[in-house]
């Protein structure tokens, strides 16, 4: 079934969150400026956790970048973490912004792709009485979604690199050990689960040049897509994988 067919109704509480979201360009404004909360408010306070980029290899061959930044944010909603990203790769485009609570499931979320000058995809989702509700718009229409928001449900996208940082973040396991996740991938409109596994907290990898210990996780998401993380002890993403793709997201600089 194609992914914009069918458009359901939101809630009448859900639908003006989840619109302006939409409405909201995320390739127009400064990158990384704060967004204005969906009601109005004032941006929320913020302190950085981690900023940077990512060169990313497609079969061992430069494809295209991503920045990014983590915040540690208080806003009225319940929001404390925030992640954002624009990458690049060809002539394609991505911007997103997830604002997630103190577990690193969804409050606020957005996502603007581009190719060359046209807006391919608008996507905003907005957390609501113990859902999530979506509203997205392409060129072959609009959807509406709304997931019931599992304990500890986190977002993942078939693309993204560093919403995987999140997952791994604050996370205490011993070598070995894992834990099962709800998950959401509102691009693709589908929920699943994902299983992270801390595979050893021992690792060794390099970093612009420079050797950095680190934690590599493994990422199972139920599609049967795996993703390797590597992550310092602070949970600053340093690499991702797909080996499937032959996909890997190197970080340009030591984190600081």
């Amino acid at each position: 079934m194609p992914l914009f067919r069918r458009l359901r109704r939101l809630p009448p509480l859900a639908l003006p969150f989840v619109t302006m979201l939409v409405a909201a360009p995320l390739l127009a404004a400064p990158w990384p400026a704060p967004t204005p909360s969906a009601s109005g408010a004032q941006p929320p306070a913020q302190a950085r956790l981690d900023v940077g980029s990512f060169t990313l290899l497609l079969n061992g061959q430069r494809a295209g970048r991503e920045q990014f930044s983590v915040q540690r944010i208080t806003s009225q909603d319940g929001g404390t973490l925030e992640v954002r990203s624009e990458s690049a790769i060809g002539d394609r485009r991505v911007a997103m912004r997830l604002e997630t609570d103190s577990v690193g499931s969804p409050v606020r979320y957005s996502v603007e792709e581009r190719r060359g000058a046209d807006v391919t995809l608008r996507l905003g989702g907005q957390r609501v009485r113990g859902r999530f509700a979506t509203l997205a718009r392409s060129s072959t229409g609009e959807a509406a979604r709304e997931y019931l928001l599992r304990p500890g449900a986190v977002v993942i996208e078939e693309d993204g690199i560093v919403q995987y940082a999140l997952l791994v973040r604050d996370r205490t396991l011993t070598d070995g050990a894992g834990v099962t996740l709800p998950s959401l991938t509102p691009i693709a409109n589908t929920q699943g689960a994902v299983r992270v596994v801390l595979e050893t907290s021992t690792d060794t990898i390099v970093v612009a040049g420079a050797r950095r210990e680190a934690r590599r996780w493994r990422v199972a998401a139920s599609s049967g897509d795996v993703r390797l993380v590597w992550a310092d002890s602070e949970g600053r993403l340093l690499r991702l994988s797909i080996p499937a793709r032959n996909l890997e997201a190197l970080r340009d600089d030591v984190p600081r």
